[in-house]
C-alpha cells in the first residue's frame, strides 16, 4: 500500500528562460566577485573590466524576486504547521484519530513546499502561490496525493516513537563520536559537505542544460525528485499525516515513473482540490498569528475572489483605507452569504462587523465559519 502519489510533469521549454535568467545572473554574480578580487590584488583596470558586463549579467538575478514572497510565507507557514501538527497530535492522544480538516492543512502545507522545491529545481516557470489554500484548477506541473487514515491506534503512536528513540540513539553515537574521537568532526563535516556540494553543482547543471537545450537531464532531475519523495514520507509520516510505514520501502522510487490515477479512493486527499472552500478555524487562527496578520489580507484576497470581487481592488481599498473599508465589506459578504445560506442576517453581529478592530476577529471567523458550513452541506449531501 502506497501513502503518497508523486508525480512531477517536466516543462522544459517555458521553464527554459527562467532558467536561462538565473545563469545569467550567475555568471554576473561570479564576474562581480572576481572583479572585485583583481580590485583587492590592485589590478585596477581588470577589475573595472569585470565590473560592467558583471552587473549588467546579475540583472537576470531579478527573476528570483517572483519566488521571495512564496520563500518568506513558507517560512511563517512552517511555524504553523509545527503548530497545527500538536495540536493535531493532542487530539490524537485525546481521541486516537487525526482530525481532518487539520491533515488536510498539513496536505496544503506540504504542496506548497513541493511546487516551492520544484521552482527553485528548475523543472517549472510557474510561481507558487503565496496563498497556502490557493488551488490550482488547471493543469499543474505536480500531481501530489496523501493517503490518510482517520483512526490512529495508540500502537501506531508507539511506533513512531520507537523508531525516533532508535534515530536519538544513532545521533548519540555520533555525538560521542565528536566528542572523544579526533578529527571525526572534520569528517564528517567534510562528508556533508560533499554530498551538499555535488546536491548543489548539480542543479546548476539542471539549470544550464536546461537553459542551452530546453530539455531536461533526466537521471539528475529524478534524483532530487526521489530525495523530495523521501524528504515528504519522513514529514508526513512523523507528523501523522500518513500511515503507511511500507512507503518507507519505496519512497526513494522513480517520480518520472510515477502515475496518478484519476479515481482515488475516498481515503486519499488531493491538496490542490479547487472545490476545497473551507478552512480551519483552528488552523485560520495559527495562520494568522504566526505571520504577524499577514494572512488575514492573503484571506481577504481569496475570499473576496469567492465572492465575485476583484481581490486586488479589495486589497488596495483596504490598506489605502487603513482597514477602515473592512466594516462595509465584512457586513456585505456577511449578508450575501447569510442570503444564499436562506438565513436572515444578525443584526448583532452586523453591527460587530462595522466597528473597526474588532470586525477583524467577527468578521473573518464569521464569515469562515459560514463558509465552512456551506462545505460541510454539500458534503453531507453528496
Amino acid at each position: 500500500m502506497r501513502s503518497l502519489l508523486f508525480r512531477v510533469n517536466l516543462d522544459g521549454e517555458n521553464a527554459r528562460w527562467t532558467n536561462l535568467s538565473r545563469v545569467v545572473g550567475l555568471v554576473g554574480l561570479l564576474l562581480f566577485v572576481l572583479g572585485k578580487v583583481f580590485e583587492g590584488q590592485g589590478w585596477e583596470i581588470a577589475a573595472n573590466i569585470l565590473y560592467v558586463p558583471g552587473a549588467l549579467l546579475a540583472l537576470g538575478n531579478l527573476v528570483w524576486i517572483y519566488l521571495i514572497p512564496s520563500l518568506f510565507m513558507l517560512v511563517l507557514y512552517s511555524i504553523a504547521y509545527a503548530v497545527i501538527a500538536i495540536v493535531n497530535f493532542l487530539h490524537i492522544v485525546v481521541l486516537q484519530k487525526n482530525n481532518e480538516e487539520l491533515v488536510y492543512f498539513m496536505t496544503k502545507f506540504l504542496n506548497m513546499r513541493t511546487r516551492v522545491s520544484l521552482s527553485v529545481l528548475g523543472v517549472t516557470h510557474r510561481v507558487p502561490h503565496v496563498d497556502l489554500y490557493a488551488s490550482d484548477s488547471g493543469p499543474g506541473s505536480v500531481g501530489l496525493r496523501f493517503k490518510t487514515r482517520e483512526d490512529m491506534p495508540v500502537r501506531w503512536i508507539l511506533f513512531r516513537l520507537a523508531i525516533l528513540l532508535g534515530v536519538f540513539i544513532v545521533f548519540s553515537i555520533f555525538s560521542l563520536g565528536i566528542r572523544y574521537i579526533p578529527y571525526f568532526t572534520y569528517v564528517l563535516g567534510g562528508l556533508f559537505g560533499l554530498v551538499g556540494l555535488i546536491l548543489v553543482l548539480t542543479v546548476l547543471v539542471i539549470w544550464i542544460h536546461n537553459a542551452i537545450t530546453g530539455q531536461f537531464i533526466g537521471p539528475l532531475v529524478d534524483l532530487h525528485l526521489r530525495l523530495m519523495r523521501l524528504n515528504l514520507t519522513v514529514t508526513s509520516y512523523f507528523t501523522f499525516v500518513t500511515n503507511e510505514i511500507s512507503e518507507f520501502k519505496h519512497c526513494l522510487r522513480s517520480v518520472l515513473d510515477e502515475s496518478v490515477p484519476g479515481d482515488l479512493p475516498a481515503e486519499w486527499v488531493n491538496p490542490n482540490d479547487a472545490r476545497r472552500l473551507d478552512i480551519n478555524l483552528v488552523a485560520l487562527v495559527v495562520l494568522i498569528g504566526s505571520t504577524q496578520g499577514l494572512y488575514l489580507f492573503i484571506w481577504l484576497a481569496r475570499t473576496s475572489k469567492l465572492m465575485g470581487d476583484d481581490p486586488f481592488t479589495i486589497i488596495a481599498v483596504t490598506a489605502l483605507g487603513s482597514l477602515l473599508p473592512l466594516s462595509v465589506i465584512f457586513s456585505r459578504y456577511y449578508r450575501r452569504l447569510e442570503k444564499k445560506t436562506g438565513n436572515d442576517p444578525s443584526w448583532v453581529l452586523e453591527l460587530l462587523m462595522v466597528m473597526p478592530i474588532l470586525n477583524l476577529i467577527v468578521g473573518t471567523f464569521t464569515i469562515q465559519y459560514i463558509l465552512n458550513l456551506g462545505k460541510k452541506s454539500a458534503r453531507t449531501a453528496g
